[in-house]
């Protein structure tokens, strides 16, 4: 009886140790995101049904999850991460390893409310950056360049004052909840409406043929609207732009209106320039200084937008104008001829130019199923230019006088099929058209009349490789034509290529090399017969038989997160042959500048971007360039260019501090074959944001009297070296002030993009 009891007393023991370590389990699962990207670095934790922490871990780079140690018995598994809304999921654990079902994470960045985010905003995806706005990058902007601006996204130069975004590979394409915008879209654009930026800089799918893309995700509304008051003034010479907006929300339709208008008056360009021409039989040396300038221009705009949108559909009407007039652009020059004919003798050139501009853009995106896109766009605008230029020298006159109607018209259309998560097919063709009538008066009559045409189809297709590598195969066409009245009919088929392959490593960091060749037009303004005279001893002539550049980049990049540092490294090569480029010859006593397309032009760079996030309060980007230009053909031609630049954001209650500066360039343009020095300039802003209002007060190279801009350039019968200034080009001030008036429910706002520039095919002199 004690032999059986002893037994049952060990068994006894013995169970109650193993039990334990039998009845702990590993808890598995992944967690998604909408579009079926895995989530990285998601927290997770395991609760009792009344909220008592048991264990918990993060995703890794896949989204994937292993929590260990987890008993059977019933359990509530929260999950959250920054930018999505959280979920609580009860299961109830077996006496063995579980796998959850999909946990499928929804966007909701308006879960953030006040809450200061710290450490990284940046979140790369499989296929771009998500940026999500911090409180005080949202606060001390008021527009959405302002907000890109402060998320310093490294690689990536937002002008504010120029409306511009450019990365490194060109001129980023701007989106609003996938739908392109213009910059007056952008600029108006509400910052507490912005819930996230994605950044792609290798585009895909719909995205496919941008150099960049930047997309704002933003709060949607249907009931109420807007207006909103901007002005800017500078101080130290007569400009500024002034502003109005208005939106109107009302169901699924919206409507928006855009005015304003700016002005530049000042004292224009002065310049110093020393050229030789040299002729067969004898060398003219002169030297230019100036004795007068004075520049006046003013544009006036408006656009009325509509638009109307559904689960289904999204359908857009704009209707634009826009005037541009520079009544004055005059200069007054000491010319001091040297050698055999030295004398010394006054020059005077005036020029004005008037231009104006309908528009018309018509788009629709139809979202057939979750696997199938369609959208179309027609473009048509209408623009009528006017062009005069009076040169004297002693008691010579030269004039010319032309008139020119451009009509311009553009059909696009694209289908997107996403058969599954690990393949994208994207086809696109469109056709843009240039039909330009212009007139020549003066010194020399013509008649011109130019039809332009480009025909582009290219296919996009991306197959993901697990979820962490992606190769993009894009190959396309394009039929490139154009004819100039009584001239032969040029007509040009290349072929298109671009692809790419991509490999996230993990959470923090991606890279990827890519290889692309592609073609593009000449100026329109170069295709024609025409002379212009610049002065009396040469000539600006068109050349109607131009071709068409090819251009092959190689690429390599880094994006990620170093420690602190958010960072980007891109190398690149990139080769453009049948460059365009001007050429000179002689005619006569004339010296001839016109152009041709035999020659190439190379370039090696590289861009090395890093941002950091000092504080919750202080925030610093820094940017290093290196570029080496040069052409094969000509060797003594070739340029380095290195270049840093630093912006700094303090932000302190409701103000922001931003201070920046940019070190001197020197280049070699590859269509004018010219080496030219830009100066480094440097600013100080200092903003004030309160909800609606926003005021700024802001410097342009305040200790600097004399920037100069440099060019020269030697084409062996014609070489010269000028250096350029103006008040507009060093201690300068503005004065801005905006205020935004809600009524009804609030609407998000736009950010205008009106396309304000209009297109000649008129050869002008300068």
């Amino acid at each position: 009886m004690d032999r059986t009891y002893k037994i049952l007393l060990i068994l006894s023991l013995i169970l109650g140790v193993i039990q334990p370590v039998q009845a702990q389990h590993i808890l598995k699962g992944i967690v998604y995101d909408e579009a079926g990207t895995g989530v990285f670095s998601t927290t997770l934790r395991v609760l009792t049904e009344d909220s008592v922490f048991v264990s918990g871990g993060i995703t890794d780079g896949n989204g994937n999850f292993e929590i260990k140690n987890i008993k059977a018995g019933r359990y509530i598994l929260a999950v959250s991460n920054i930018g999505y809304a959280g979920q609580y999921i009860a299961f109830e654990m077996p006496g063995s390893d579980y796998t959850l079902p999909t946990v499928v994470l929804k966007t909701d960045v308006v879960a953030l409310g006040e809450v200061t985010v710290r450490g990284s905003t940046f979140i790369r995806k499989k296929d771009h950056l998500l940026v999500l706005p911090d409180k005080q990058q949202i606060k001390h902007a008021f527009s959405g360049y302002d907000l890109l601006y402060n998320l310093m996204i490294p690689g990536l130069d937002v002008n504010r004052k120029d409306k511009k975004v450019t990365a490194t590979a060109g001129e980023a394409t701007l989106y609003i909840n996938g739908v392109k915008a213009d910059f007056r879209d952008v600029q108006n654009l509400r910052p507490r409406d912005i819930e996230k930026v994605e950044y792609y800089s290798m585009p895909t799918g719909k995205y496919t043929g941008d150099a960049a893309s930047i997309n704002y995700i933003t709060k949607t509304y249907t009931t109420g609207g807007y207006v909103n008051m901007e002005a800017e003034q500078k101080i130290g010479y007569l400009g500024g732009n002034y502003d109005a907006a208005a939106k109107l929300s009302h169901k699924q339709t919206n409507y928006t209106f855009f005015g304003g208008y700016n002005i530049k008056d000042y004292d224009g360009v002065k310049r110093e320039k020393r050229d030789e021409l040299l002729f067969k039989n004898h060398t003219i040396d002169r030297f230019r200084t100036n004795d007068h300038a004075d520049y006046r221009n003013n544009q006036q705009y408006a656009q009325l937008r509509v638009l109307n949108h559904s689960e289904k559909r999204n359908l857009s009407g704009t209707f634009s104008f826009v005037q541009n007039r520079t009544p004055r652009n005059d200069m007054n020059e000491i010319l001091k001829y040297n050698g055999q004919n030295e004398q010394t003798i006054s020059s005077s050139e005036k020029t004005e130019n008037t231009g104006l501009k309908p528009a018309l853009d018509l788009t629709g995106q139809f979202n057939l199923s979750e696997k199938h896109t369609m959208r179309f766009t027609l473009q048509s605008s209408y623009a009528q230019n006017e062009y005069s230029r009076t040169y004297t020298e002693d008691q010579r006159r030269s004039y010319t006088h032309v008139n020119e109607d451009l009509y311009y018209f553009a059909i696009n259309g694209f289908y997107l099929y996403m058969p599954n998560k690990q393949n994208t097919c994207f086809i696109s063709a469109w056709h843009r058209h240039n039909i330009a009538s212009s007139t020549y008066s003066g010194d020399y009559d013509s008649k011109q009349h130019l039809w332009n045409g480009e025909t582009t189809a290219i296919l996009d297709y991306d197959h993901h490789f697990g979820e962490n590598t992606t190769l993009s195969l894009n190959p396309g066409f394009a039929l490139l034509n154009y004819k100039l009245r009584d001239g032969n009919h040029q007509r040009f088929f290349r072929l298109y290529i671009h692809t790419w392959i991509r490999h996230r490593f993990n959470s923090q960091h991606w890279g990827g090399l890519g290889f692309f060749s592609t073609n593009s037009s000449p100026d329109i303004n170069l295709l024609n017969t025409v002379d212009q005279t610049i002065d009396f001893h040469q000539l600006k002539r068109g050349n109607p038989d131009l071709g068409y550049t090819k251009t092959y980049r190689f690429y390599t990049l880094y994006e990620g997160r170093i420690k602190k540092f958010n960072a980007k490294f891109l190398l690149w090569y990139e080769m453009l042959k049948n460059n365009i480029y001007l050429k000179y010859y002689l005619e006569g006593d004339k010296l001839i500048s016109s152009y041709r397309s035999d020659d190439s032009f190379n370039s090696l760079n590289s861009d090395c971007s890093l941002s950091y996030a000092i504080s919750d309060n202080l925030r610093a980007k820094c940017t290093l360039k290196y570029e080496y230009m040069y052409i094969p053909e000509k060797t003594y031609l070739n340029q380095h260019n290195f270049v840093v630049a630093f912006d700094i954001n303090y932000f302190i209650k409701s103000f922001a501090i931003n201070v920046y500066a940019k070190t001197q360039e020197k280049r070699l343009e590859n269509r004018t074959l010219v080496f030219t020095q830009t100066p480094a300039s440097y600013g100080l802003s200092v903003r004030y944001s309160n909800r609606n209002l926003m005021a700024e007060a802001g410097t342009e190279n305040p200790f600097t009297q004399q920037a100069q801009y440099r060019e020269y350039a030697d084409y062996n019968i014609y070489r010269y070296d000028q250096t350029q200034t103006s008040r507009i080009y060093q201690q300068t001030a503005y004065l801005k002030l905006a205020y935004t008036f809600d009524f009804g429910r609030k609407t998000s706002r736009e950010q205008s993009e009106v396309d304000k520039t209009i297109k000649s095919a008129i050869l002008k002199a300068e």
